[in-house]
């Protein structure tokens, strides 16, 4: 039932999302004709007609071709302390406590490991497009760093799938999700705020606006539309000459 149920929202989600147009060059949608868009926090993905999820330590893949009566097809063990899917095109980037996964998705949509990018313990949301990946990682108890600082925006080459590599970080406050919007990378501060950085040098982002009195968890850009999710719910912010706006929370 809790499956089925979860299928159900997504599809809804998905219909909504496809309806915008989103552009799949974005970074935030799947090739998938139109299934639609996802936060980098996410933990299941849709391309074509299969569904991605993961736990904390597996991914596992469900033929959906028949969306009342989804079949399990595979279950691809990973490692621990995974936390998060984001897909582009026909590839899988998975986040995790020590690092990130990329994976492509074969004819039948079995995934298949390609390389890896391995950092220091933290939580790890991650965006891609077609020659890098965003990560960032954050401290705290829950992110298995409690001893040390590690709060950073990471910038990973993915021109080559099979050989990613740091090619720049910046210090952040406390990280969280993670977007692309209007051809900028925003980055979700939790209650200290978003943060907006330009992507004209695209391998070192460079701040460009600190929204300090709008608190992020996680971002899904549609259209000229951000809808924003936060401790204390999801709220829809409209954006007009780089202008960022509250239109309605969504209840």
């Amino acid at each position: 039932m809790r499956m089925l149920l979860i299928l159900g929202v997504f599809a809804i989600v998905a219909t909504a999302c496809g309806e915008m147009g989103m552009d799949a060059d974005s970074g935030n949608s799947l090739n998938s004709g139109g299934t639609g868009v996802g936060g980098s926090t996410a933990r299941f993905a849709i391309n074509g007609d299969h569904l991605y999820i993961v736990n904390h330590t597996s991914l596992n893949v469900f033929d959906i071709s028949d969306e009342r009566d989804p079949n399990f097809q595979t279950t691809t063990d990973i490692g621990r302390g995974i936390e998060t899917i984001f897909g582009y095109k026909d590839n899988l980037f998975i986040g995790s406590q020590s690092g990130m996964f990329i994976y492509s998705i074969l004819e039948d949509g079995t995934p298949q490991f390609l390389s890896n990018y391995i950092h220091q313990t933290a939580c790890d949301p991650v965006i891609a497009n077609d020659q890098f990946a965003y990560v960032t990682i954050r401290s705290g108890e829950a992110c298995g760093t409690a001893l040390f600082e590690a709060n950073q925006l990471i910038t990973i080459d993915i021109s080559d799938l099979t050989r990613p590599f740091e090619v720049n970080q910046q210090q952040m406050e406390n990280p969280r999700g993670l977007c692309f919007f209007k051809g900028d990378l925003y980055v979700a501060e939790g209650n200290k705020g978003l943060k907006k950085f330009n992507l004209t040098d695209p391998a070192h982002p460079q701040l460009e606006a600190f929204y300090q009195d709008i608190a992020a968890n996680d971002m899904i850009p549609l259209g000229n539309t951000m809808i924003i999710t936060r401790d204390e719910g999801i709220f829809q912010f409209g954006c007009e000459n780089d202008e960022i706006y509250l239109l309605s929370p969504i209840r």
